[in-house]
């Protein structure tokens, strides 16, 4: 009778053991027939809910039946998932759910969300080329609108301030915005000159024009303490005194500008600063409305 119990007793566990679950070794996952699961690295959200379904698949052995087969709720769990994905419209991934299906079984409803995905994506495409071109058209008139100045803005240049840009003669056209050397600055207080004129001080300051009803105060130092360098209202434009003695400037004060430039900047608005502009860089300053304390 014991011998009977024990030769059970080992039976059974041996029946037990190959019933468990045999650990794999990392790296390597189950296959269903030939084919490999979707590698999950670099995977879309649609792949990696494939892959969770094959690897929960209870699939039978490559000797019984090698191809692998959805069950019920595994049709039901990629219909569901690729319905969310309609729903949050990522139509490629929908897409790729429904053709999963469409790999094992004819399922109509998986044919039309397809055809429904496809020309909800052309639908996408077509509205972001309009948003694209609306954008385009919106910067065009943006820039457009930027080149109309605020009428108390200045003019500061690395150039000497004139009615004509020309490299040749190293100045630059009052409120010119296409000027290469130019900074243009509306009203406000700036704490750090050689910091908000970022084109001007690339070639040192030199030039500055101020519209009518606009003040611009310099100061020596930041937070618009020591010396006041210069304290005007326009129209006004100041050259800068270091280059009143070369020649190629000497007449700036003097000449005759274009019509429209004349008749706001006639030569009596026109003056030399009194120390060297290049040392403002150093500074701060303040632009206003000239009825402004």
């Amino acid at each position: 009778m014991k011998l009977t119990s024990v030769i059970i007793g080992i039976l059974c566990s041996s029946v037990l053991f190959a019933q468990q679950p045999q650990e794999r070794t990392p790296g390597t996952e189950e296959v269903f027939g030939n084919e490999q699961p979707v590698p999950v690295r670099d995977a879309s959200e649609a792949v990696a809910v494939i892959n969770s379904i094959r690897m929960g698949m209870k699939t039978a052995t490559k000797e019984t039946n090698p191809k692998r087969v959805y069950s019920e709720a595994d049709y039901l769990t990629l219909t569901t998932k690729a319905d969310d994905f309609m729903i949050q419209q990522k139509y490629d991934a929908a897409i790729q759910l429904y053709k999963e299906i469409l790999k094992e079984r004819e399922d109509s409803y998986a044919k039309d969300r397809i055809l429904e995905a496809e020309a909800l994506i052309e639908k996408q495409q077509k509205e972001e080329e309009i948003r694209k071109k609306d954008k385009m058209l919106y910067e065009k008139a943006e820039l457009a609108s930027s080149n109309k100045l605020d009428k108390h803005t200045v003019h500061f240049t690395g150039a000497l301030m004139s009615d004509v840009s020309s490299s040749k003669y190293w100045t630059s056209e009052a409120f010119n915005r296409k000027d290469p050397y130019s900074d243009f600055l509306q009203e406000g207080r700036y704490n750090d000159i050689a910091h908000d004129l970022q084109k001007s001080t690339d070639f040192t300051l030199d030039g500055i024009a101020i519209p009518a009803n606009t003040r611009l105060i310099v100061y020596e130092k930041p937070n618009f303490t020591g010396e006041i360098l210069l304290d005007v209202t326009g129209p006004a434009i100041v050259n800068n005194g270091y280059r009143i003695s070369n020649k190629r400037f000497k007449e700036l004060s003097s000449k005759q500008f274009y019509d429209a430039l004349q008749s706001n900047f006639p030569q009596s608005v026109r003056s030399w600063s009194k120390t060297n502009m290049h040392t403002w860089l150093n500074g701060s300053m303040e632009i206003k409305t000239a009825n402004e304390e």
